[in-house]
């Protein structure tokens, strides 16, 4: 080598900043995995609706497995919860746990110090901990391995999310994925049912109104918070508008009073603490009133009236008004008694609601559930987790302003007065509290992009 040798590279790299968007290419195969499975509905396939989306789901992401896509993946799914929640019940079962699983294996293999990183927080460790004795011992009780299996769903659902939020435009596609599929929901199921969300079959009732009426809840939630930050509309009030009437359309029509009841709390709260939020809310709700004078002018909106007017009817009993929930929370003082330490065991609800109600049914609440299968045992380390978790989220909204992490932890609260919540929309909601772990909010998400001469350019998000 000698004095004039030329040792500098063959190109200079150079970047630029830009704020992230959302990936294309995900909302397309989500779409061709979620539309047409939802159009067979109206053709009175459900099954083959069913099989359609596994499929193709299971094709999809296992492409994104052989290229080690760990966003990809799991933005995909998470998009394709709602949609997956209504044909569970036709094909594949576990088809959520499934491919939560898978995706969770994929990420801690690629990268396992994010997957150690969401480890080393003290309320997801021992919320995964709790939940995995949960269900081991419900398995050994009743020796079903399907007994509260939805728990480890549960956990691994706030794991996608939190894994997620390392890159907030993977997050907000998967959000608004899901909302694409929660439409799709809806609409294939327009023609049937008295209330959204469930329909009569050939004979077969498929669906719930609470699997679209809580997808649908959380799509309004994360359109009014934050000035729509967790989908990336913060500078798209139109875009926030549309998104929310839409939601709020569904989840009327869902008439699910316990989606309603997280809707109407969380609402509450954000127009309270934020700010930045009023002036949209306030036009959201103006629009949304014209909106449902005209949808419940319809045949549909007389069966959501009924509904409403069910609720609220001064004549009926309490029992009636909450569709028989009200008697567990009537004999729980007697069956708390029985065992108020170690309960009845994990997996016995259906047992004891036999013994004391002469019916075979889980229990319609997380906090009866628990306590009455695991005593006071489960239910206090419960009460720490989601205590900490709100004291989380309450210092976060103080020091950074920052309200969806609280609308999460808020939102799951009363989705427990209602249903077990031991299912992916719930993990989802209390992944959004964990969050809150974060040192300083993402107020903004910008991408770095390096351009090498010679390459297109490398993506990283920041």
């Amino acid at each position: 080598m000698n004095a004039t040798t030329n040792v500098s590279p063959g190109y200079a790299p150079w970047f630029n900043v830009r704020s992230s968007t959302f990936d294309r290419s995900v909302l397309i195969q989500l779409c061709v995995c979620v539309i047409p499975a939802m159009a067979t509905i109206d053709l009175g396939q459900p099954l083959l609706g069913a099989r359609y989306l596994a499929g193709s789901l299971f094709l999809l992401l296992g492409y994104h497995v052989l290229t080690r896509n760990r966003y990809k993946f799991m933005s995909l799914l998470v998009g394709a919860g709602p949609a997956l929640g209504l044909t569970r019940g036709l094909f594949f079962y576990d088809s959520i746990l499934v491919f939560l699983a898978v995706g969770s294996i994929l990420w801690a293999i690629v990268c396992w110090k994010e997957v150690y990183f969401v480890w080393r927080d003290p309320l997801w460790r021992w919320l995964a901990c709790l939940c995995g004795l949960y269900w081991i011992l419900s398995f050994a009780y009743l020796h079903n391995p399907g007994a509260n299996v939805r728990a480890i769903e549960f956990v691994l659902a706030t794991l996608a999310i939190c894994l997620l939020s390392n890159r907030r435009s993977y997050l907000a596609t998967a959000f608004i994925g899901a909302a694409i599929a929660a439409s799709s929901y809806a609409i294939a199921m327009l023609p049937y049912g008295a209330r959204l969300g469930e329909g009569d079959l050939g004979g077969d009732t498929i669906g719930n109104p609470i699997l679209l009426g809580m997808p649908a809840a959380l799509i309004v939630l994360l359109a009014l918070s934050d000035r729509g930050r967790y989908l990336l509309l913060e500078k798209s009030v139109m875009g926030r508008l549309a998104v929310c009437i839409i939601s709020v359309e569904w989840l009327i029509l869902s008439g699910s009073r316990g989606s309603w009841l997280v809707a109407a709390t969380c609402l509450a709260l954000v127009f309270l603490l934020s700010k930045w939020s009023r002036k949209t809310m306030l036009l959201a709700i103006g629009v949304g009133c014209l909106v449902t004078l005209v949808v419940l002018a319809t045949g549909r909106g007389s069966k959501v009236t009924h509904v409403f007017d069910k609720t609220v009817d001064s004549d009926r009993t309490l029992n009636s008004r909450t569709s028989g929930r009200y008697v567990q929370w009537e004999v729980l003082p007697a069956i708390f008694a029985a065992s108020p330490v170690w309960g009845w065991g994990p997996g016995s609800a259906p047992y004891v609601d036999s013994l004391y109600l002469h019916r075979h049914l889980v229990f319609h609440s997380l906090y009866l559930q628990v306590l009455v299968e695991t005593g006071l045992v489960g239910f206090i380390p419960l009460l720490c987790i989601l205590g900490a978790a709100l004291h989380r989220a309450t210092v976060h909204w103080r020091r950074f302003g920052e309200v969806t992490p609280l609308v999460g932890i808020v939102g799951f609260l009363m989705v427990g007065v209602s249903v077990t919540a031991f299912d992916f929309i719930s993990g989802v909601f209390l992944g959004l509290a964990l969050m809150a772990r974060e040192a300083h909010p993402r107020f903004v998400a910008r991408e770095i992009v390096v351009h090498p001469v010679e390459d297109e350019g490398d993506v990283i998000t920041i």
